[in-house]
């Protein structure tokens, strides 16, 4: 099993039975969940289950972030999709958010996406939910303007920032 480390946190791959984790963390925060484009809202733990089993298997880069001090669950984050400019996507838990992990877990992924030869990858952000673009930014991101995408969870067409971060040997 493959595990990312940072200085306060453990990668792990997701498993489906952290289920129970989402439905704890995020099943009482409907502004977060209305920031994750395809998380099921509300987030009941058979959801969060069926999310978690459509992101694995062969080529899955998702992983729970866990507190290294006490590995306690705080979130995920993982990667996927066009393998020359991958997606990314996290979130951290409330009780855990303002400690730097989201920073930290996404510096280990583009760590592990660059050493598997990935190029760029990119992440999009709402609009609304300046922190998160705040955080990409601290990680090396650049913002590269708006993009269009269709979400019917979410409302249907909606407009995103989208930041890219060029993953060569040196960055």
């Amino acid at each position: 099993m493959l595990f990312l480390t940072s200085p306060h946190l453990l990668l792990r791959p997701l498993s489906a039975d952290d289920a129970a984790h989402f439905a704890t963390l995020l099943g009482d925060d409907p502004a977060a969940l209305q920031q994750m484009a395809q998380m099921p809202d509300p987030c009941t733990e058979a959801a969060a289950r069926a999310w978690i089993v459509s992101r694995l298997g062969p080529g899955a880069h998702v992983f729970a972030i866990l507190r290294r001090q006490d590995e306690a669950f705080v979130g995920v984050v993982g990667f996927g999709g066009n393998p020359a400019m991958p997606e990314m996507g996290y979130w951290i838990g409330k009780p855990y958010r303002a400690n730097g992990f989201a920073t930290e877990a996404i510096g280990c992924v583009v760590d592990y996406a660059r050493d598997l030869g990935v190029p760029r990858i990119h992440a999009d952000t709402f609009p609304d939910n300046p922190a998160s673009a705040r955080v990409l930014a601290k990680a090396g991101f650049v913002t590269l303007g708006m993009v269009e995408r269709i979400f019917p969870a979410r409302g249907g067409r909606r407009e995103l920032f989208r930041h890219v971060r060029e993953l060569t040997p040196d960055s």
